[in-house]
């Protein structure tokens, strides 16, 4: 890692935050109303979870896998919602299929650079130091 390892906390955490918000607004889309604090404690309890377990084992492949978690439950609800709008309006579907695919592209694309990143870090660093000025 590049970053000290409080740092690195104030970085990723927040990923996890927000991404709990995109799927809160995801499963309230046309929920029936009262289940939102369901939803927002279950979503407020999985945070600070995460939280406490990767403050104490200090791996960053547990906030990848809690993180790309969080991500395939936005990614499913999303298809399920497009399957429902595909039933009553095509046009709609279409237009939205194309924004899917190209949100779905790049967020793939970022994390396969993250990953890259997380990986190879010393290389990649090796690589720049040895680049010319």
């Amino acid at each position: 890692m590049t970053l000290q390892y409080q740092w690195q906390l104030a970085d990723e955490l927040p990923m996890v935050y927000g991404t709990c918000i995109c799927i809160y607004c995801a499963l309230q889309a046309d929920a029936k109303v009262g289940t939102n604090v369901y939803v927002s404690l279950g979503l407020f309890g999985y945070s600070a979870v995460v939280t406490l377990v990767y403050v104490q084992i200090r791996k960053p492949v547990f906030h990848q896998v809690a993180y790309g978690l969080e991500v395939m439950i936005i990614l499913i609800r999303n298809m399920m919602h497009q399957i429902e709008i595909r039933k009553t309006n095509l046009g709609a579907y279409t237009e939205m299929m194309q924004l899917y695919q190209l949100g779905v592209g790049s967020f793939g694309l970022a994390f396969v650079l993250w990953n890259i990143d997380n990986i190879f870090c010393n290389e990649i660093r090796a690589l720049r130091n040895a680049l010319p000025v």
